[in-house]
């Protein structure tokens, strides 16, 4: 299986101010802390 980058996720769950977010990638669940934040590209920016 190729590596996901957990692009798109969805909140699952709260529990002690953690949220635990599954990607709709691969299935994966995990803290959302965990995450890398994407970098916008430059030309996201742009079309605004």
């Amino acid at each position: 299986m190729a590596n996901c980058e957990h692009s798109r996720t969805e909140v699952i769950a709260r529990r002690d101010g953690v949220d635990y977010v599954r990607c709709l990638g691969c299935g994966q669940v995990f803290e959302a802390d965990d995450l890398d934040p994407v970098p916008a590209s430059e030309e996201d920016d742009q079309a605004l």
